[in-house]
């Protein structure tokens, strides 16, 4: 196959970890690649290339490094399926505006385009690229001609009334005649709790007829995936005794189906639970199937071939090879050959996802693997190979709260692998603390130390650490109300209160020294959205969706006042925190910021926000208090959202940053306030230069 090389756009040859490319304008370093899409074929057919869909755009990497070549798409990001031609030329995507796009992989460019296309939950192209199959937000399955540039099906799926983003895998056979895809219809609920649709028949997986949207078959099942004639179907299916009750169903069998007779042909029930991966052997007479254990099934006699423990994911290569996906402990991924039970590559399990595979079998292919040869010259050794895990963290998807250990330092969480501290001289990671943690809070309290909170078992204990010492937590405490399945908290300036606040509006104030006896700060009703200690750790504010912002006394655990607001104030979010010497309360909501006075309790200045901000809920003062930097909320029609810089004392936009392809959610000023971090919802971190552009701001009024 020809070596189809991705166009090379936005590369910088002095940066290979792409964190300074296709920067928006005013800013030092971007960290994280973006919030991953739904990925189908991320894989180049010839092995070489790996394509990744993200908040930031269309990033390539080279397998052979695993560092990135090219970033695509970065005018709008927000990527959110794709898939690659079979033979490697084109490309297809849609982002989260309803923008599909076919574009060439050598050049770029983009060759067809059709907007107000919804293709949120998942696309696929045909073998031959003539057919674009789509699935919406609302459950519903299209297929796009195009050459003719128009749908020319839609896939029926019976009674439907209640339409959701249910598509979870959506695919061609590989000869383009038939079409498949599963569909979870969830229950869905009333705001009463009622059940709307108490006929859903559970996850089922169609079988269609692609020029018509004709049903060809339908079962119960999921994970489905189709030999390589395109003959035979298989699928991880429950026991027909289990599908009348689908609470109770767990789909641990196998089932095979002919498709041009329709019927099954195999059945196999020796797995205990949910079959989470199947796969063909490519001459396909063999079938591999993991829950916990792999099984091995001879197709023409059903017979049971082989059974490996503890693998729990599997592929062929194209040479007819098993290999499987074994985890002997919490940190750790191996790939194994099944046949010569030979350990053929490691990797850490912090970057086992959706695109492991892809990158296992890419690197597999760029070294052709001769496991059998090297295993028969007694060159074990030699396969047993390293995966480049120092490039790991090119697929780094920070969460967005973000703070401040020093003027170089500057620390975010990552999803569920600890603290992450970000060097923003040598533009890249400096270290990760508590990798293996989950944490749901943190912050560095004025005399340097770090302090973070972990929530487990679905937030019923809660932990806090030393950071520096992560030894034993300095604190442990379990949730005092039942409802309280999100939370926002929040550590006090003098490391003394943790404050949460949950969905039913209760607010907690624990005492990390008396942890057992946490104070209830009872009068909102409704989602508590943020949470904000004055400087002296004596009071706090409290933003929620009831509509209110409340200042309370701490020690006393009383309300001292309903900050004053207008009355047309409804149904909104607030975000509200004190400046750094606590004389103002800062409140950021629908169409306004809000500046109270934190002394006499009045509203000192109200600072209406333009029509393509009309959501703030994201703020942060300079550590001078002079200025309020302010960010966008996503809303239908924005291309980059705004972080605006504004003068306390006058109300004054005095700069506009642009960048982030949706939510600003956090912003932080570096200790000297030279510089602003900003997180979002698209997985990126943002620093800004606000030094130098507060001097030009400066120069351009003296003249």
């Amino acid at each position: 196959m020809k070596n189809l090389k991705p166009a090379a756009i936005n590369v910088i040859a002095s940066d290979p970890t792409g964190n300074t490319w296709a920067l928006p304008e005013g800013t030092i370093v971007r960290f994280g690649t973006g919030r991953l899409g739904r990925v189908a074929r991320s894989l180049s057919p010839d092995g070489r290339y790996l394509v990744v869909g993200t908040g930031v755009g269309l990033w390539w990497y080279d397998v052979s490094t695993m560092l990135p070549i090219s970033l695509w798409e970065t005018e709008r990001g927000l990527i959110s399926s794709l898939d690659i031609s079979h033979d490697g030329r084109r490309i297809v995507t849609s982002n989260a505006d309803g923008i599909l796009k076919v574009m060439d992989v050598q050049s770029g460019e983009c060759v067809y385009q059709m907007e107000r296309q919804d293709a949120f939950g998942g696309i696929a192209i045909s073998s031959n690229g003539k057919r674009i199959t789509t699935a919406g937000i609302n459950g519903i399955v299209k297929v796009l001609d195009v050459d003719q540039g128009m749908y020319v099906a839609q896939m029926d799926r019976g009674k439907h009334e209640w339409k959701s983003n249910d598509i979870s895998q959506l695919e061609f056979s590989p000869d383009g005649n038939l079409l498949a895809g599963t569909a979870q219809n969830p229950k869905m609920y009333s705001p009463d709790d009622q059940i709307l649709n108490p006929d859903t028949e559970g996850e089922q997986t169609y079988l269609w007829n692609p020029e018509t949207g004709e049903v060809i078959l339908k079962f119960a099942g999921r994970e489905f995936i189709f030999s390589t004639d395109s003959r035979l179907l298989a699928i991880a299916s429950p026991d027909e005794s289990q599908v009348a009750s689908d609470a109770k169903r767990i789909d641990c069998c196998v089932s095979v189906w002919d498709v041009v007779s329709r019927k099954r042909i195999a059945h196999f029930t020796e797995h205990d639970d949910w079959v989470q991966s199947i796969t063909f052997s490519p001459c396909g007479k063999f079938i591999a199937s993991c829950d916990e254990t792999m099984r091995v099934w001879e197709l023409a006699t059903g017979k049971q071939e082989m059974a490996y423990e503890k693998c729990y994911d599997s592929f062929y290569s194209p040479d007819g090879v098993l290999f499987g996906f074994v985890f002997p402990d919490d940190d750790t991924v191996e790939v194994w050959d099944m046949d010569s039970q030979q350990k053929v590559l490691e990797l850490p399990q912090s970057i086992y996802s959706g695109l492991t595979k892809s990158r296992v079998f890419a690197y597999m292919q760029e070294h052709q693997f001769q496991t059998a040869e090297m295993i028969a010259n007694k060159q074990a050794d030699s396969i047993q190979k390293s995966f480049p895990i120092e490039h790991g963290l090119c697929f780094s998807v920070p969460d967005p709260l973000v703070v401040w250990v020093d003027d170089r330092t500057l620390a975010s969480g990552s999803h569920g692998q600890g603290i992450v501290l970000w060097d923003i001289v040598e533009k890249q990671v400096r270290k990760r603390l508590m990798k293996d943690e989950d944490i749901r809070s943190f912050d560095v309290l004025p005399d340097g130390k770090m302090l973070a909170a972990l929530a487990i078992f679905l937030h019923d204990t809660t932990k806090v650490w030393n950071v520096q010492n992560p030894d034993k937590p300095i604190a442990e405490f379990r949730k005092p109300s039942d409802y309280w399945w999100e939370r926002y908290e929040v550590f006090s300036p003098t490391g003394e209160y943790l404050a949460a606040g949950g969905n039913d509006g209760s607010v907690y104030v624990w005492n990390l020294q008396q942890p057992d006896h946490p104070t209830l700060l009872i009068g909102h009703t409704d989602h508590i959205y943020s949470l904000a200690f004055s400087p002296d750790g004596k009071r706090l504010v409290t933003g929620s969706e009831d509509n209110s912002a409340r200042l309370w006394d701490v020690e006393l655990g009383e309300q001292i006042t309903i900050l004053p607001m207008d009355k047309h104030h409804t149904s909104i979010k607030i975000k509200v925190l004190f400046s750094p010497c606590g004389n103002l309360i800062a409140g950021g909501m629908n169409h306004e910021i809000r500046l109270w006075c934190a002394e006499k309790l009045t509203t000192l200045r109200i600072i209406p926000q333009p029509e393509d901000s009309k959501r703030t809920l994201a703020l942060a003062f300079s550590p001078c208090g002079n200025y309020l930097a302010s960010g966008t909320w996503w809303e239908k029609g924005m291309q980059k959202m705004a972080i605006r810089l504004w003068d306390v004392a006058t109300g004054e936009n005095i700069h506009t940053f642009w960048g982030h392809n949706s939510d600003v959610q956090s912003l932080a000023f570096s200790p000297n306030g030279n510089m602003l971090a900003s997180g979002s919802f698209d997985g990126t971190i943002l620093v800004w230069d606000v030094d130098t552009c507060l001097r030009k701001e400066s120069y351009n009024l003296q003249f």
